[in-house]
């Protein structure tokens, strides 16, 4: 795995780590962040989900190698979320200030991710 990779991960593991903490422990506050209301059994449920997705990219950033299955497990998400986020800006289910931010980083992290991936193959 390369060193840029095991560092994307460990991002990757901090940013949803940060949401599952903050939906979790602090619905009042995701709600104001996230400019929405929200429905205080799915943050928690959201909450979780986020905090055990945060556990499997940090168990890929420990991997040895790019193409792990953890990793592109992680893949999978930030794309679902770039899918997800997309749709709600296109069909205006969300205004830009709930969905653009998170589509912005997520695409990012999925794009970076993908390409960190394909170049830790290259290398193996």
């Amino acid at each position: 795995m390369t060193k840029r990779l095991q560092i994307l991960l460990y991002v990757i593991a901090g940013y949803l780590a940060v949401f599952g903490i903050m939906f979790l422990l602090f619905p009042g506050l995701a709600e104001k962040f996230t400019e929405s209301n929200h429905d205080p059994s799915l943050d928690m449920l959201y909450g979780l989900y986020a905090l055990v997705f945060a556990f499997v990219s940090f168990l890929a950033a420990k991997e040895k190698r790019a193409a792990s299955r953890l990793s592109l497990i992680i893949l999978i998400l930030m794309t679902g979320h770039v899918l997800v986020f997309g749709y709600q800006l296109v069909t205006s289910m969300k205004a830009f200030a709930q969905s653009g931010p998170p589509f912005i980083v997520n695409a990012i992290l999925a794009v970076v991710l993908f390409w960190f991936r394909k170049k830790g193959k290259q290398t193996t």
